[in-house]
């Protein structure tokens, strides 16, 4: 993207934006990254149990009814004894879903504040569970990053479905 796209694209709002540019590209591959891997996880659960059907599942359901979906499957292979070499590393997968469902969740619900650098920056704000900081780009970093690792997982367990 050159400048001048980076400069129409502002232009577009009169919001208050991040002085930081790559601070607003960490947040958008968050959020596109998140559905990006929501979308994958429904594909697998669909290889896996062959009752499900995916255009259902990412029409009705939201992140949160697809963890709990994912862990009832789970649950089905394991009591069926099928595909015993993905049990741990789709338990991991779908708790590390889990976790970063939540932080999305986070972000998403978060307002923009003049943060602690002097500079535009999304906040959470406190809540029942006494959360409450900065959307960092350390924080969105690490979120991308986590987001490869479910991605790393799903793709193991999807060799080992599609593979039998």
């Amino acid at each position: 993207m050159t400048l001048e796209e980076i400069i129409n694209i502002r232009r577009l709002t009169r919001i208050a934006l991040p002085e930081d540019d790559t601070y607003l590209f960490r947040l958008g591959v968050a959020l596109y990254g998140f559905a990006s891997i929501n979308s994958f996880m429904t594909e697998i659960m669909c290889h896996i149990d062959k009752s499900q059907d995916r255009i259902a599942l990412l029409s009705d359901y939201t992140s949160g009814p697809i963890i709990c979906e994912s862990r009832k499957i789970l649950d089905k292979i394991k009591s069926e004894g099928k595909f015993s070499g993905i049990y741990t590393i789709m338990q991991n997968t779908i708790d590390l879903f889990d976790k970063l469902n939540g932080q999305r969740t986070d972000f998403v619900h978060s307002y923009p504040i003049t943060g602690s650098t002097k500079e535009q920056i999304l906040h959470r704000r406190k809540d029942k569970a006494g959360k409450y900081f900065e959307v960092t780009n350390e924080f969105l970093t690490q979120f991308i990053e986590e987001l490869c690792n479910v991605s790393d997982g799903l793709f193991k367990i999807r060799n080992e479905v599609c593979l039998k």
